[in-house]
């Protein structure tokens, strides 16, 4: 059976599917489903734990004690496992560049796109940061790659520069208290902005370059941010979601608060006891509860179409958003398997799949011109399975596909 794959995103022609699966990253035709691109990270964590351990060491202390190899510590019993995966995905504004992070080496992964090359994705960069990165985005002009990290820092690196420099040399732009989550880049009026959620239910907004000017904070969620959204027909409009039973459409350079999108009533049948807080943490009166995996817009036909996966459901939820910004709920596309991602392109959905067995691992949706989805039949699905290499013998092998819920704060009390 194929491992499923974790992260997709497609470009803006809906040619090319681009999809991460474990430490590899995979390029897909659309057209036949042929596997066009791969790379597959080598870094090793033994490697990469023993490197820091000898560049830490002291000069004076390797004198003491002749110049012994230093130990590398090794997780004991009961520790949680070390995943080597790519935790983000996305595609330059451009799109001539695919950008992804690891958490082997906490580093950016730069590749370049040419589909005139037998392989279309080559490593042209990889920058090491010092905490691990979580989020990532681009510039307007895609000069620059912004980063945002685990432990609340965001930085920015040349995305045309393929020299990568040293870890320790590099400087915030910009710092939340908290862990980030998301980060987009938005503009007003020619102006960039840099938006960045975090777990502490805080949204801000901040000057770019003149990062250390915070326009804003956004006030609304009263759980983690998770996810960041600025639709394309509109980049006043933010979308924000994650821990909450709702999503927040704000105009984000006013910081006005538009509206919530309740959520609860119309994924609570798709919730199950995965949903339920941690036995230790759980009461009564605990409620199943809602992770907000992904948020995506696009243009349908004359409609502005809002797509919302909730985390570990098997149901795409999609809305009409309005001219005035009102927000009407669509449809509730059940699906047989447990959604772990989904992209959009070219008036199709395709959605990564959590399947236990030989089928397809990929599921494909179509419009019809009444913008609703149904389920497509179509043999790429099963082209694209078959190319993916990542076999494995079953779930206890497969890598973390659902983590957000883990970044909901509890209570001993």
């Amino acid at each position: 059976m194929k491992h499923p794959f974790q992260k997709l995103t497609s470009d803006k022609s809906g040619e090319h599917l681009f999809a991460t699966v474990k430490n590899s990253l995979l390029v897909f035709r659309l057209t036949d489903g042929a596997l066009i691109g791969s790379w597959t990270d080598d870094v090793k964590l033994q490697d990469v734990q023993e490197n820091k351990l000898k560049k830490d060491e002291q000069p004076a202390k390797k004198a003491k004690t002749n110049k012994k190899e230093p130990k590398v510590p090794v997780p004991g019993p009961g520790a949680p496992p070390i995943y080597n995966y790519i935790r983000s995905l996305t595609l330059s504004r451009n799109e001539k560049y695919i950008i992804g992070t690891t958490d082997s080496d906490k580093a950016a992964v730069i590749f370049k796109i040419n589909h005139s090359q037998d392989n279309c994705i080559s490593l042209v960069k990889r920058q090491v940061f010092p905490k691990r990165p979580c989020a990532i985005a681009t510039t307007f002009d895609d000069s620059q790659l912004i980063v945002a990290d685990k432990f609340g820092d965001v930085y920015n690196i040349s995305i045309d520069d393929n020299e990568s420099v040293d870890e320790k040399t590099l400087q915030p732009i910009l710092g939340h208290v908290s862990m980030l989550s998301d980060v987009l880049v938005a503009k007003h009026e020619g102006k960039q902005y840099i938006l960045t959620g975090d777990r502490d239910e805080h949204i801000r907004v901040t000057n770019f370059p003149k990062s250390y000017v915070a326009k804003q904070w956004l006030f609304g969620h009263r759980e983690f941010v998770s996810s960041l959204h600025v639709p394309d027909f509109n980049n006043d409009i933010l979308i924000s979601g994650g821990g909450d039973d709702f999503l927040v459409l704000w105009n984000w350079y006013t910081g006005e608060q538009l509206t919530d999108i309740e959520l609860r009533e119309f994924v609570e049948p798709f919730l199950n006891d995965n949903h339920l807080p941690p036995e230790r943490f759980r009461t009564e009166d605990s409620k199943k509860e809602i992770s907000i995996a992904k948020i995506e817009t696009f243009r349908q036909g004359e409609q502005d179409i809002l797509a919302v996966l909730c985390e570990q459901t098997n149901c795409l939820l999609t809305f009409i958003i309005g001219p005035d910004m009102s927000i009407t709920h669509k449809q509730t596309l059940t699906t047989k398997s447990t959604l772990v991602d989904f992209t959009c392109a070219n008036g199709k959905i395709y959605a990564a799949l959590d399947v236990e067995s030989d089928s397809s691992i990929v599921g494909v949706y179509e419009f019809d011109d009444a913008s609703t989805l149904h389920p497509r039949k179509t043999n790429v699905s099963n082209l694209i399975t078959d190319a993916s290499p990542c076999e494995v013998d079953g779930r206890d092998q497969f890598y973390p596909l659902y983590y957000i819920n883990s970044l909901r704060k509890r209570s001993e009390h």
